[in-house]
């Protein structure tokens, strides 16, 4: 490769609110057909099992809060009730129903909801387990670290890709990044350094 020739990946920006509910809806109801869902490595776990416990919680306190209302406010409180638990398990839904994948073209680093990014395969030298916290959500650029991009829903990061040569990558409003390191979530650091064995570079 020439100095002149350069990689480039591909970043999904973040939809805007209803494109988000429209994702949320959408995985959720692929949950409740049992429609066949797509292989690859789960992400973002702490982050489900916070929003699922959650969930589960405010059914509970919607019902004993139900019985402490006027007859006449408790169907609208229902319906308030139901579309606060769905929104949480069609957060739930949207993050399991859009892992990460790799193959031998690409390694596509999704969060869900907020924005994907999908790196050349062939730039992607290595991958460490690491322990970050990277303020903000979906893809960004890390404060303070030249050629660094997360992509996670939360701040929490695991897992770093090494990549040579850089991979450039729009991130909109933020800039142009030339990254030569992108953090992401993994439930399985070990399983997603093996996607990577399993998937030779071409």
């Amino acid at each position: 490769m020439t100095a002149m020739e350069r990689v480039e990946g591909d970043v999904t920006v973040r939809p805007g609110r209803a494109g988000i509910a429209r994702v949320w809806a959408g995985a959720l109801w692929a949950v409740m057909v049992r429609r066949r869902q797509a292989p690859g490595l789960r992400h973002s776990a702490e982050l489900r099992q916070l929003v699922l416990v959650l969930a589960a919680t405010e059914v509970v306190m919607a019902v004993l809060l139900s019985t402490m209302l006027p007859p006449g406010v408790r169907p609208v409180h229902a319906v308030l009730e139901l579309l606060l638990v769905l929104a949480g398990l069609g957060l739930v839904a949207a993050v399991v129903r859009h892992p990460h994948t790799v193959d031998a073209e690409r390694v596509v680093l999704r969060t869900g909801f907020l924005g994907d990014v999908t790196l050349p395969r062939s730039a992607v030298r290595s991958v460490a387990p690491v322990v970050r916290t990277v303020p903000g959500r979906g893809p960004r650029a890390v404060p303070d670290e030249t050629g660094t991009v997360a992509c996670s829903v939360t701040g929490s990061l695991n897992v770093a890709l090494h990549l040579d040569p850089p991979v450039r990558l729009d991130l909109g409003a933020a800039g142009v990044v030339d990254a030569t390191t992108v953090y992401a979530s993994a439930d399985s650091w070990p399983a997603f350094a093996a996607s990577l064995r399993a998937a030779p570079q071409r």
